[in-house]
């Protein structure tokens, strides 16, 4: 069988393939619009091609504060044939307090739900019974000019782009409260991007974790240099082209050892402020993410680049999120 001669051939000492484990959770999306290629400028040790660094793994995390935020989104009812799509969304920040042995405790939580559909094929005041306010209905429609088609699954997809945003704003919210604070505060790790809003992006004392790869930056050498990083490896800082008006330095940094495992596997793109202090601190932030990898964020799937306090809060998010 063709099946047996290929894992023959990953066996092969010295050979030119390696056997593929379990590709981490959502690593190859099957739509082929969900990713997208942007320019990268290195900014590091005076630009040039992309290099591996090797990082010490901290003995102590300076991370002191933890965001993520959730979303439940199902269609609860249809006005004739266009479904009202109900969304709930929250962030939480989550402190590490020593004083109770580590764990984590609640410093600032927020939680919104709306309606979203299309104003233009269903009226507000059709929905005056639930007791929506007016916060509480998004319209969906597109520029008034634009005829809106009476097809569920197209409505639908508008609706969820606009939750989406809707869950932005509120872990926006939650991040922007957060800069606000003085030094004191220590440093907020966030599941995910800083460009949810120019402030956060500016923060010194924010680092942001990005566990999907959607976008690809970098090719040639430089794609080689980034997908075969050894565990506590980096790559050098660069310039991500999609951050133009909420810029940010970025590098790759590999959790966990790939071997026997995918290419992404143990992989995350930190993102930090773009500043040179960003440049100086760029080893001592990757070892922070390393020391954070224990202990191990199981049974989450993504438990290769989920960092155990980033789990916390989503467990604290799921535990209070009302069920669909």
């Amino acid at each position: 069988m063709l099946l047996t001669r290929v894992r023959r051939l990953a066996r092969e000492p010295n050979g030119a393939f390696s056997p593929a484990g379990s590709e981490p959770d959502g690593a190859f999306p099957t739509d082929p619009e969900a990713l997208g290629e942007a320019e990268a400028e290195v900014v590091e040790h005076g630009g040039g091609a992309l290099r591996r660094i090797a990082v010490g793994r901290a003995a102590r995390s300076g991370f002191t504060a933890f965001l993520d935020g959730i979303q439940r989104t199902g269609v609860l009812l249809y006005h004739g044939p266009v479904p009202i799509v109900y969304a709930y969304v929250a962030a939480v920040i989550r402190g590490r307090d020593d004083g109770l042995g580590g764990r984590l405790r609640t410093l600032v939580r927020e939680e919104r739900e709306a309606l979203f559909f299309p104003f233009r094929l269903v009226p507000p005041s059709a929905l005056a019974g639930c007791g929506a306010t007016a916060e509480q209905m998004v319209d969906t429609s597109l520029a008034e000019a634009a005829p809106v088609p009476i097809f569920p699954p197209l409505l639908y997809a508008w609706a969820a782009q606009r939750v989406a945003t809707f869950r932005e704003e509120v872990e926006a919210w939650a991040a922007e409260r957060w800069c606000r604070q003085d030094a004191a505060a220590g440093h907020l790790l966030v599941d995910g991007s800083l460009t949810l809003s120019g402030e956060l992006a500016a923060c010194e004392r924010a680092v942001g974790v990005i566990k999907s790869h959607h976008t690809r930056f970098f090719d040639g050498d430089d794609a080689r240099t980034l997908l075969s990083l050894e565990e506590g490896e980096r790559t050098s800082v660069f310039r991500p082209g999609t951050q133009q008006f909420t810029p940010v330095y970025s590098w790759y940094l590999r959790l966990r050892s790939p071997a026997g495992r995918g290419a992404l596997w143990g992989l995350v793109r930190v993102e930090a402020p773009a500043t040179p202090a960003t440049l100086r601190r760029a080893d001592e932030i990757s070892g922070w993410l390393l020391a954070e990898t224990a202990p191990v964020a199981l049974p989450d799937p993504r438990w290769d680049r989920m960092l155990y306090p980033i789990r916390d809060c989503e467990e604290y998010l799921r535990s209070r999120a009302p069920r669909l």
